[in-house]
């Protein structure tokens, strides 16, 4: 008996979960398949509307991605470490590594410079660093050539 009262209640939830209600009412959206009111192919839908009398703004969402062709990358930051090098000291720049918040840069000087003006060009780039670009903590290399 207490076998077919337990069929009977699991037969009945299976019952229940086939029934042909929907889940929203006539005018509430499904999954943003549809607008309120408004078909998919209509013409004069929300979507084809309002884009098209609108200039496309990549930059709405700080979360998302920016698709402007003059978007600020990684690449800028790089470049600005190796202009601050070429102006303010006579060292070649190397290769720059950005990741996370550190920047790995690394500079070439002349053989036969002493460790006295290795270490002053050294303090006065890492001045500079700051000044350009304070949200990294840089780590300057100089190797000689």
């Amino acid at each position: 008996m207490k076998h077919a009262v337990l069929l009977l209640v699991v037969c009945s939830f299976f019952i229940s979960g086939c029934s042909g209600e929907q889940r929203f009412g006539a005018k509430e959206d499904f999954d943003g398949e549809r607008l309120i009111g408004v078909r998919n192919d209509d013409q004069e839908g929300f979507y084809r509307r309002d884009l098209d009398t609108e200039d496309y703004n990549t930059n709405q969402n700080p979360n998302f991605l920016d698709l402007s062709e003059d978007r600020l990358d990684y690449g800028d930051d790089q470049n600005k470490f190796v202009e601050v090098i070429e102006m303010n000291s006579d060292l070649e720049p190397g290769p720059v590594y950005i990741t996370g918040d550190t920047a790995r840069v690394t500079a070439y000087a002349p053989s036969g410079i002493s460790k006295k003006e290795k270490k002053r060009v050294q303090k006065e780039l890492n001045e500079k660093f700051l000044e350009v670009t304070p949200r990294y903590h840089v780590k300057l290399t100089i190797k000689e050539r």
